[in-house]
């Protein structure tokens, strides 16, 4: 079957997205500015706004009313300092067929690989220098015996910290994700979904309890404040040159990636590649609590 370029540009974006959606649905944790603004280059600043809640104060009808002051935001400076580019090229040969099972295999794995350069930085922040590495500044664990009451104990301490789960997420490395699953009935946990999405909504208290896949430490109590991240895109003066420049964006999360196609004029080699600029950066030292073994 001849190649449509259109059609298999289709079939690839479709895919890259929902492999993005699940890849990056951790971001939803923490505090994000990801938008499809064009920046000029890598390098330039956006001041993201911590989620932070706001103080629950006795009822007056003088000072504390429906009438409210302007919100005090608490922001932090992100350097777009990475960029990311995924893509590969097809040969003039190969343009002869179109195979959808390969376009969409092939995306599959190139929104894994945009996907883990973002979430990989920002677990990459997650230290003991950024958040401290005094005994009140980790909860200790143990695989062994990792479950419910282990969560349940680590709650109360979590609590006395001043984080309230409700407003935070668990994120858990690989084995102790799995250990907690073990623990516990699919209808609980909601089965299939939360396996392979690595998302679990509201269990045990917690805003979320997220699968790290590549974060080696056993995990951590976070909330919205704890980490920010942002992203842009950049777009060429001139795109006459490409046969595609656009910008596609996943919808859950918001993060931007472009989307360039271009054939290369003396090898009739077509180029497919998506991109994206990101920073990562900590945000409030006191809204993460590191898990140890």
């Amino acid at each position: 079957m001849p190649l449509n370029t259109n059609l298999a540009l289709q079939v690839y974006s479709k895919r890259i997205l929902e492999g993005l959606k699940i890849k990056l649905a951790m971001l939803k944790a923490f505090s994000t500015d990801l938008s499809d603004e064009v920046v000029n280059a890598v390098g330039q600043v956006v001041r993201v706004s911590l989620v932070t809640g706001d103080a629950a104060a006795d009822w007056n009808a003088t000072s504390n009313n429906y009438a409210r002051a302007a919100a005090s935001l608490t922001d932090v400076s992100v350097n777009l300092t990475t960029r990311k580019i995924v893509g590969f090229a097809i040969t003039a040969a190969q343009n002869s067929e179109f195979h959808p099972a390969w376009w969409e295999g092939k995306a599959e794995l190139n929104a894994n690989a945009l996907g883990k350069a973002v979430t990989d930085a920002l677990l990459a922040l997650v230290t003991g220098d950024n958040f401290g590495d005094t005994d009140s500044d980790k909860l200790q664990v143990s695989l062994a015996t990792f479950g419910r009451k282990q969560i349940a104990a680590m709650r109360a301490k979590i609590v006395k910290a001043g984080i309230d789960p409700a407003r935070a997420s668990l994120n858990l490395n690989p084995d102790f994700f799995s250990a907690l699953l073990a623990d516990l009935d699919s209808q609980v946990y909601g089965g299939k979904e939360a396996i392979v999405g690595g998302v679990i909504p509201g269990l045990l208290g917690f805003k979320s309890v997220i699968e790290q896949p590549t974060y080696t430490d056993p995990g951590f109590v976070a909330l919205p404040s704890a980490l920010a991240v942002a992203a842009r895109v950049v777009r060429p003066l001139d795109t006459t040159g490409y046969g595609e420049f656009s910008i596609i964006t996943e919808a859950d999360t918001g993060m931007p990636i472009s989307r360039v196609m271009c054939t290369d004029v003396a090898t009739g080699n077509t180029s497919m590649s998506n991109d994206v600029v990101f920073g990562v950066s900590v945000g409030q030292s006191t809204a993460l609590k590191r898990l140890v073994a």
